[in-house]
């Protein structure tokens, strides 16, 4: 019978305890203390009293709702004074005064009469009082007061009837929870511990109300109906707030409690989800006062998947998102944080590579009298194939929850926990399933594909994982292997993506074997280093790690197969699968040498469309790259005949490749050609090991024509084919030239020798000619490389002897004259030969275009965007490729601009946690430029001179030794951002007006500036630059410096030069006095040196603006630019 009574008066009782003010206007006629002490007094009808209490209520929700500032002063002094009238001190210290006595007799009375409407509604009002003075001064004492009464013990009897009542009553229930809610926090925690000392009375049952009835089943539209788990779970987060960090860790201690909290969290509403992240972070991780032990309990295995399947939320609610938070971006924060952070409780120091258990640092004792089997010995026995000792147990656990396959955020976290916790890789894959389906382009297996693609680019962890040196036995192989190819990518599910015609899935397979093998490397140049007395142990890992790889990657004929069956046009494709092809003749050379592939032909193919006249600009950096591949493939392969021209081919494919390399502007490209194409001369015997004599054979070709350069190669082909055919009868034939001969004699000097007169008697002027320049200019460049003066004197000597053209043999008897002439300090550029001598002409014949090269324009494809992301970071900041990103932010295109900047900030994280030793610099250097481009801003092109400086700053932190290292140093630590204006200022300052701060590093200084200052001038804008930093003034006077060599005053000639390109002529001419000074420059010079500055001005004048400077010389200076050309 009472269960009929009970349920309506049950909703009549909700609709009082859950009022929603927000959609009413509540008003109230209490005018006075008087009224409200008649509304309250003492009733002994139950009715009645409780219509006092629904008054009262609505006179607190109308202070709340009043706009005007004097109605609601007014309440408010009606409310105190009552207040004031309603306390009764004790007079005793240690006894608590006595606050709303009516109103707590009231609840007693209901207590005792079993009065559910009075038990509802004394506890709602004072939750609501309390809410309602929590924000006025005045009342701080009151309510303290207050709070403190309703601690005592004859309230806290009321308390427990309200939190006994069964969990059905929840209207019982409730008002009790929003009490101690508003008294935990009210004066932001002032009675919170006496509070928790109750915890007998005020933590009851806390567990059970947190966990919902039929699992939180929202019902539409009532997402925001206040529940008894929600109010309990405002009563936890309230206490997690304010309750200092002893009381916070014992209730986080409380296993159920923390449980109940976040079972349910998935169902919850929307605003409570982001109010629960909130807490969390800033109640428990951000408290530095908690101590780790209660973080790592809270953060336990089913906390942390209850808060993972948060990644879900809002692909799986319904409620609609007003604020448009994403739930997943503030878990994923959290969860970022929580998971890398070691003093949160959940990261735990690990040992990498070695699992927990192993000790690496102890060898087993020697046994004289047996054989020593090293990694095959039982007491080494891997047996960590199938499962993984780890120490980050809740992180074991938790990464097994992810779901990798449907959400890019759960991919962030998952890879970032392996970073910090190697260990947990080989872990995750010995335990999970995946990447078994058919490859298919589908969203789940793009996601995969992706995981397992960042997890092979994480960094090789530092001494393998272990402490902070290197031990003396290496880790298991079964555990190194996962982080370089792991299990989901096996042989023959790799060997179906490159056999798929679909070419993302195909691109994805090459590119991330490559990315294997490229880790692959790294890893075996740490095992094969020097390891004193465990170097056995590391070679047999070697070796098992190399065979292993082997087991799990496809065969190279898979590969083959693919180079083969990829399209000719799609060079994207073909220039990846030609460096994974590359991977396996530098890594497994024996089994890539197993395969019958035949590299001429691919070569000449490459070779063929290089120089079709109709090839893109995008195209041929395609090619070159695949050449590259091409060519470190043919280093390794025997089968490849360097000297034999094919038919369809003008030259050899030595030759060929030589002509691409004088070709190419890719700086990239022509530092490992010319490595390359060095290193098959030297081997063939044709050049000396010197450094210097490839770039003579380079400088010497470089500034011939197209006719000329033709007969030129022709006759280089022939001569170091027969070299490198008979090396042994040219190195007699050196012999035969002088005694004097060693070792620092090119035996290709012989092969000129010897070959010169059948040149000769062709009887073909012209090429007599073109081929007789090329040796003076060889024959120079090779004295000045430190080749045997004696021998080259007596080659020119057969050679002036053997000519019949007079104007071949005046260039030839001129040819070492003019290299005596040459300054000592003239250094010469390894890779190019740029600054080695060059044959004079006659100023009617120079042409500046070739000497110094077109101005340069921007490409079209950026690769450098992504190619710097390819490589480890130590190779992307050596090989150039993250300098070249660099170079990107002065692009033409916002876009380019823009995507070169966000790149930059993601080499700037990476090169942080990276394992590199020049981090910290070349961080504050990415820092310091995108500070500068911040100030400059996006929406126009960088300033040339800021980017090559920041590239150019790079190169010399890659290596410490060169001369500028210490003043680069400085230059960064001077200010966390540069000024455009002031960097062309400071570099000739330091360079220019300041010591060198080594002895010899003068002209190594000297040179660098001026490259800097050739790069970075391009636009009117960079010219605009200089002008305003004097430049022009500080080199030209710097060109008078009687010690300066002839390479660096051809660089300052091409800066000249440059300006004049780019428009700059004017300036020059008009406010530097350039072609006076020019006049007196041309006076003082040799004959070539005159020719070049009568060319230059003749250049400057026609550039020029003709009108202005005209009427500014009143006609004269043409007349001058004639005076300069006719004194040569």
């Amino acid at each position: 019978m009472s269960h009929i009574t009970e349920h309506p008066s049950r909703a009549k009782r909700r609709k009082i305890d859950d009022p929603k003010p927000e959609k009413q206007v509540v008003t109230s006629n209490i005018k006075s203390a008087a009224s409200l002490r008649e509304l309250l007094a003492v009733q002994q009808n139950a009715p009645l009293a409780k219509q006092g209490i629904i008054k009262f209520k609505e006179f607190l929700v109308s202070i709340a709702h009043t706009e005007e500032e004097s109605n609601k002063a007014e309440k408010l002094r009606v409310l105190k004074e009552y207040c004031d009238k309603q306390i009764t001190n004790s007079g005793k210290e240690d006894e608590t005064s006595v606050c709303f006595a009516d109103l707590i007799q009231s609840w007693s009375f209901g207590d005792a009469n079993n009065n559910e409407p009075l038990l509802t509604s004394v506890p709602s009002v004072l939750a609501i009082f309390l809410k309602t003075i929590s924000s006025e001064l005045e009342f701080r004492e009151f309510g303290i007061a207050l709070c403190k009464h309703l601690l005592q013990k004859d309230q806290l009897r009321l308390f427990n009837r309200g939190l006994t009542a069964t969990k059905s009553k929840e209207h019982l229930i409730s008002p009790c929870l929003r009490l101690l809610t508003e008294i935990v926090t009210f004066d932001g925690g002032a009675v919170a511990r006496q509070l928790y000392l109750r915890r007998y009375i005020t933590f009851k049952r806390l567990e059970v109300f947190l966990t919902p009835n039929k699992a939180q089943e929202i019902l539409e539209g009532e997402a925001q109906k206040s529940t008894l788990r929600r109010n309990a779970q405002r009563y936890l987060l309230a206490n997690l707030r304010v309750q200092a960090a002893s009381e916070k860790g014992d209730i986080i201690e409380q296993h159920k409690i923390t449980r109940s909290f976040l079972e349910y969290i998935r169902k919850d509403s929307r605003d409570t989800v982001l109010e629960i992240i909130k807490a969390i972070e800033r109640d428990v991780v951000q408290d530095s006062a908690l101590p780790r032990k209660s973080k790592s309990k809270f953060f336990n295995r089913h906390n942390l998947e209850r808060l993972v399947t948060l990644y879900g939320y809002d692909r799986e609610s319904d409620e609609p998102n007003a604020g448009g938070i994403i739930i997943a971006n503030e878990i994923h924060r959290v969860m970022m944080n929580v998971c890398k952070t070691a003093g949160l409780g959940v990261l735990l120091p690990e040992t990498g590579w070695y699992p927990v258990g192993t000790d690496p640092e102890t060898l087993a004792v020697d046994d004289d009298a047996c054989i020593e089997l090293g990694l095959d010995s039982p007491i080494y026995v891997d047996k960590y194939r199938d499962s993984v000792p780890v120490r980050n147990g809740s992180l074991s656990f938790l990464i097994q929850c992810l779901r990798p396959d449907v959400d890019s955020l759960q991919i962030e976290l998952l890879v970032s926990i392996f970073r910090v916790a190697p260990e947990l890789v080989a872990d995750y894959f010995s335990r999970k399933t995946m990447f078994i389906s058919d490859p298919k382009v589908t969203p789940s297996w793009m996601a995969e594909s992706a995981f397992l693609f960042s997890t092979v680019q994480l960094p090789v962890p530092a001494n393998c994982g272990w402490k902070d040196k290197q031990p003396i036995l290496p880790p298991p192989v079964s555990i190194v292997i996962e982080s370089i190819l792991p299990r989901p990518l096996g042989q023959k599910i790799m060997t179906r993506c490159l056999n798929q015609n679909a070419e993302i899935i195909t691109l994805f397979a090459v590119r991330i074997l490559t990315l294997a093998f490229t880790k692959l490397r790294a890893v075996l140049k740490i095992f094969q280093a020097d390891h004193d007395q465990g170097q056995l142990f590391w070679n047999q890992a070697s070796a098992k790690l190399l065979a292993e790889f082997s087991r799990r990657c496809p065969a190279v004929k898979d590969v083959v197969v693919l180079f083969r069956r990829t399209d000719k046009d799609d060079l994207t494709q073909q220039e990846a699968v030609a460096e994974l092809l590359t991977c396996y003749y530098e890594v497994m050379p024996d089994i890539a040498l197993e395969e019958n592939f035949d590299v001429s032909l691919v070569l000449v193919d490459v070779l063929k469309r290089l120089e079709a006249p109709d090839v893109s600009a995008d195209d041929s950096e395609s090619l070159l790259s695949q050449l590259q591949s091409i060519l470190q493939i043919a280093q390794q392969s025997a089968s490849l005949r360097w000297w034999q021209k094919p038919a369809s081919m003008q030259y050899s494919p030595f030759t060929s490749i030589l002509k691409v390399l004088m070709d190419t502007s890719d700086k990239d490209s022509s530092r490992r050609i010319s490595t390359l194409l060095k290193t098959v001369l030297v081997d063939n015997s044709v050049l000396q090991s010197s450094p210097h004599a490839f770039a003579s054979v380079l400088s010497s070709l470089e500034n011939s024509d197209a006719d000329a350069l033709h007969q030129q190669l022709v006759f280089f082909d022939n001569c170091v084919s027969r070299v490198a055919k008979k090396p042994v009868h040219y190195q007699d034939l050196l012999l035969s030239l002088s005694e004097d001969v060693s070792r620092t004699t090119s035996a290709l000097v012989a092969a000129i020798v010897e070959q010169w007169p059948f040149v000769v008697k062709g009887g073909d002027a012209s090429t007599e000619v073109a081929v007789g320049s090329w040796i003076a200019s060889l024959l120079g460049n090779l004295k000045q490389a430190g080749e045997s003066i004696k021998v080259l004197k007596a080659a020119r000597d057969a050679f002036v002897e053997a000519t019949e053209t007079k104007k071949a043999k005046s260039l030839l008897k001129k040819s070492l004259k003019e290299a005596d002439d040459v300054d000592d300090e003239d250094k010469m550029d390894i890779d190019s030969g740029s600054n080695v001598p060059r044959s004079s002409n006659k100023a009617s014949t120079v042409d500046l275009d070739e000497i110094f090269g077109f101005l340069p324009t921007e490409g079209t494809t950026h690769n450098a965007l992504n190619k710097w992301e390819r490589e480890d970071i130590a190779e992307a900041v050596d090989q150039g490729h993250v300098a070249e990103l660099m170079l990107c932010l002065c692009s033409q295109h916002e876009e380019v601009r823009r995507q070169a900047f966000a790149n930059i900030i993601r080499f700037m994280a990476k090169v942080k946690e990276s394992t590199y030793a020049e981090w910290r610099t070349v961080f504050t250097l990415a820092g310091e430029l995108l500070e500068t481009v911040n100030n400059i801003g996006m929406e126009k092109p960088v300033p040339r001179i800021v980017g090559e400086c920041a590239a150019n700053c790079l190169e010399v932190l890659t290596d410490p030794l060169h001369k500028v290292y210490g003043k680069v140093n400085k230059f960064l630590q001077k200010a966390p951002s540069w000024e455009v204006e002031k960097i062309p200022t400071y570099w000739v300052d330091k360079i220019l007006l300041h010591e060198p701060e080594l002895d010899d590093g003068y002209f190594d200084e000297i040179d660098w500036l001026l490259n800097l200052f050739i790069k970075a001038l391009r636009t009117e804008a960079d010219m605009e630059v200089y002008r305003r930093a004097n430049v022009f003034e500080r080199i030209l006077s710097l060109y008078q410096s009687p010690t300066l060599g002839l390479g660096a005053r051809q660089k300052i000639l091409h800066i000249v030069y440059r300006a004049a390109q780019v428009g700059g002529s004017t300036t020059l001419i008009t406010r530097s006095g350039i072609i006076s000074w020019i006049q007196i420059q041309a006076a003082e010079a040799d004959a070539r040196e005159a020719a070049q500055l009568a060319a230059l001005a003749r250049a400057l004048y026609e550039t020029c603006d003709r009108d202005r400077v005209d009427g500014w010389s009143n006609g004269t200076l043409g007349r001058v630019v004639d005076e300069i050309q006719a004194q040569v």
